[in-house]
């Protein structure tokens, strides 16, 4: 049985925000005597910090460390030696939005040497693209990096131990598809699948997709371009009959605001369908229009496994890639 943690309800950004800070002010070179473990935990901290911008020479020593929280909307904001400024905008589940990675650099570079800022954007949770992140000069410190401190430092704390194992469990579930019948897949087992597929396909993006039907964890890729829309592929997963299902989808997305041309997607209804080998592609029961359409679904079940059920990857690509050639072959046919 698993030992009750705070950090199960304590989930916020603002909860997260203070272990970063707390960890960060055990750093101070006066705590080394309080307790010189958890100082070490906080200087390996920074030390990873600086790891991230091989421009900026790290100094030695941190012989001065001042944390400001909310300084100018910035979650936080540490000043190292009076002369570097670590930016961290902290998110868990939640994405940048509103120019603010941008508004917040411009903000420091008014009052700190511009060449001395070090903008980290602080992830624990899962995103599927972080260009627009990097555009802004950030460097991306997910959940993986701060594993790593945590877990390769030796000290005693109930409240960084706890929050370590968080941490962990959460890896864990998104690891879990590796080692999980798929009918026994959750939510985060199905992240873990789609960041892994992303990588191996070297194309695609994930997000939840919310809708009138109650949303669906999504992935779509292999976009095609027509004068007025595009066709892609895209992966759902919803609640189904106390499962989580997965189904590939032939999809039209319309290039302006207006919906796919009704004649259009009746031409991709009856031009889709296949039946061969094995792969059974059918048009849905019921179309329903709009900027984004399904024409096809293919019925069978895409996700290639072992005799236990464990998902085979490289298996699963394989097949997919089929999905990606019949969806080729029918839109340089239409």
């Amino acid at each position: 049985m698993n030992k009750p943690n705070i950090f199960n309800y304590a989930t916020s950004e603002l909860s997260q925000d203070a272990i970063i800070c707390y960890i960060l002010e055990w750093a101070k070179i006066e705590n080394k005597d309080i307790n010189e473990d958890l100082y070490n935990l906080g200087i390996e901290f920074i030390n990873s910090l600086f790891d991230n911008f091989n421009q900026i020479n790290k100094p030695n020593t941190y012989h001065k460390i001042e944390i400001k929280k909310q300084y100018k909307n910035i979650d936080i904001l540490c000043i190292v030696n009076n002369e570097y400024s670590i930016i961290i905008e902290d998110k868990t589940n939640t994405k940048n939005h509103s120019d603010q990675l941008k508004r917040y650099f411009e903000e420091i570079k008014k009052d700190f040497n511009k060449t001395k800022i070090l903008p980290i954007y602080f992830k624990t949770g899962d995103q599927s693209n972080y260009d627009n992140v990097k555009e802004k000069g950030y460097s991306i410190y997910g959940r993986k990096d701060f594993l790593n401190v945590l877990n390769n430092a030796n000290y005693k704390n109930d409240v960084i131990e706890d929050y370590t194992d968080y941490l962990q469990n959460i890896e864990n579930s998104i690891n879990s598809y590796k080692i999980t019948p798929i009918e026994k897949w959750s939510w985060n087992a199905w992240k873990g699948f789609y960041i892994e597929l992303k990588n191996k396909l070297n194309d695609g993006n994930w997000d939840y997709v919310p809708n009138r039907q109650g949303g669906f964890l999504g992935f779509w890729w292999n976009w095609s371009s027509e004068d007025t829309y595009y066709v892609y592929l895209q992966i759902e997963t919803s609640w189904e009959q106390d499962i989580y299902i997965g189904k590939i989808k032939i999809k039209l997305y319309s290039k302006d605001n207006n919906k796919v041309e009704k004649n259009i997607v009746n031409k991709w209804k009856s031009h889709v369908l296949y039946n061969d080998n094995n792969i059974k592609i059918s048009k849905p029961k019921v179309v329903r229009t709009g900027k984004s359409v399904t024409v096809g679904i293919l019925e069978n079940e895409f996700r290639i496994t072992d005799n236990n059920n464990i998902i085979n990857i490289d298996k699963t690509i394989k097949f997919i890639k089929k999905i990606e050639k019949i969806k080729s072959d029918k839109f340089e046919s239409v």
